[in-house]
């Protein structure tokens, strides 16, 4: 009994699309040699239990297997992951008589995938049942890619920031969105053969093969920096990418970032101005506060020196901020004279102990060098040294019980120094530990209210250790305490670590 046809027509969604009409009486009515020596299609034969009866050679040579390895394996072998969930739909399709038509992503041997264009015939015997499935498939690969390839280039052009994609090797452009090409003046054919070299605004040759050999080594992700042009100022990203060929890109993303830079050069002068404005009159307040309560105008009443005495802490609160927030701005912009001398590792932990010795017995608690090392030397301005571990020894009084224990320890090898700064008090909230270094971060208000600080203090010893070519870091446990580790290479480079200027 012969399957009955219908007219012709498709159907379908999004990349999938079935077209219903007769399917095939019998591999009889084909010509097998025809199908199965064709040069262009990838063709094969299923049984209806979804295993592969026949193979045409180029089948095989497109998925890189050999024949044996094809024959009685199902057909969802040789597809995508995510190409099998298909398969029940194509099979309900055949049976009710038929063709299923669509796009694939088919996976080659080596585990590559690519696209194919799937033409799938119910075939039937002569009493009209469904015995087997031909497939016809066309590899599309390319067009897909190409068409991938538009699809993305066309949305890369809807980005205000400048994209660039670049040669690893004569570092031309081989593509450049139109933000970049509106920069440059350029039209899309302008582009053709240009290198680096004609966008100055971003690129300088010498300093961008500097800045791009440890991406070409594969020692970093990513490289940024800021190239300023005139009135515009630019933050430039480059990354590197490997196409199918094995070839090797640059990939530039440029954005405008002069407004932002103008907007922090007039805070950061606005913060300098008002407080060098605020330190000669708050020192001048202080000063007289602690006259008065001296006795020096007369010995004030009980309530007037209470009065006074509030004042004093307040002036005092007030100074410590300001000469907190200029700290920063110095560093921030490289302003910061860094006295560097060759000192004793040991005796920089002692000096600090001694010198917050009355501030710990505010709090009722001790602090101890526990390491005995004598010998070990480290380069460093010792006084801002002294006040980035002053501050993490108030910082942990601050955050200890009273008679608890605060520890100071050194940790060396041959190049570089660790000081350890530990307490055993509350420890510092999981939620607040990954802003502690900000400024105007506490770990809470209690502990604000408590110690009258800035909240500016963990920023600025982050910045001076980072000025001296270090790194910072914290490990604390909720109720269980906080350890600092700052790590510094013991001896400075001889064209130093940082932007901050130095002397000595």
């Amino acid at each position: 009994m012969k399957k009955s046809s219908k007219t012709a027509q498709t159907s379908g969604t999004g990349d999938t699309e079935f077209a219903h009409g007769a399917g095939v009486q019998d591999l009889g009515a084909l010509d097998p040699m025809q199908i199965f020596e064709s040069a262009v299609a990838m063709v094969t034969i299923v049984g209806t239990d979804g295993l592969i009866e026949r193979a045409n050679p180029h089948f095989c040579a497109a998925l890189g297997y050999p024949e044996d390895a094809v024959i009685g394996k199902s057909t969802a072998d040789f597809y995508a992951p995510s190409e099998t969930v298909r398969f029940d739909d194509i099979h309900s399709v055949l049976t009710s008589g038929q063709c299923w038509i669509g796009k694939q992503r088919m996976q080659r041997a080596s585990g590559a995938q690519f696209w194919v264009r799937t033409t799938v015939y119910p075939v039937f015997d002569a009493a009209g049942r469904h015995c087997r499935s031909l497939s016809v498939r066309f590899d599309i690969n390319r067009e897909e890619q190409a068409r991938s390839d538009r699809d993305m280039l066309d949305a890369l052009d809807l980005f205000r920031d400048e994209m660039f994609i670049i040669t690893s090797d004569s570092l031309r452009f081989t593509y450049i969105n139109r933000a970049g090409l509106e920069t440059l003046g350029w039209s899309r054919d302008d582009m053709t053969g240009q290198t680096i070299d004609r966008a100055a605004h971003l690129f300088e040759r010498d300093s961008f093969v500097a800045l791009t050999t440890p991406l070409l080594r594969g020692a970093v992700p990513e490289v940024s920096y800021i190239r300023e042009d005139g009135a515009r100022a630019y933050e430039v990203t480059l990354r590197l990418t490997t196409t199918e060929g094995k070839a090797q890109r640059f990939v530039a993303i440029a954005r405008d970032i002069s407004e932002r830079l103008a907007l922090e050069r007039a805070k950061a002068d606005f913060t300098a101005t008002v407080s060098h404005e605020l330190r000669s009159p708050l020192t001048s307040i202080k000063g007289g506060i602690g006259l008065v309560l001296s006795g020096a105008a007369g010995a004030p009443t009980d309530k007037a020196r209470s009065l006074l005495e509030i004042a004093h802490r307040n002036a005092d609160r007030l100074v410590l901020i300001v000469n907190d927030m200029l700290d920063l701005e110095k560093i921030a912009a490289g302003q910061m004279t860094f006295n560097m001398k060759r000192v004793a590792a040991r005796t920089l932990m002692t000096d600090a102990i001694d010198a917050n010795a009355g501030y710990l017995a505010q709090y009722g608690v001790i602090a101890r060098a526990c390491s005995d090392d004598m010998a070990t030397q480290i380069d460093c301005d010792p006084d801002r040294m002294l006040q980035v571990l002053g501050n993490l020894i108030t910082n942990a009084a601050k955050f200890s019980d009273e008679g608890q224990e605060i520890r100071l320890d050194l940790r060396s090898d041959r190049d570089t120094l660790t000081f350890t700064v530990q307490d055993f008090g509350t420890g510092i909230p999981a939620s607040a530990q990954a802003t502690i270094f900000d400024r105007f971060t506490q770990a809470g208000s209690q502990t604000r209210a408590r110690s009258g600080s800035t909240g500016l203090g963990l920023s600025i010893v982050k910045a001076i250790v980072d000025s001296h070519g270090g790194h910072i870091d914290m490990h604390s446990v909720e109720g269980e305490g906080t350890r600092f580790d700052i790590t510094l290479p013991k001896r400075q480079s001889d064209n130093g670590n940082s932007p901050a200027q130095r002397a000595g």
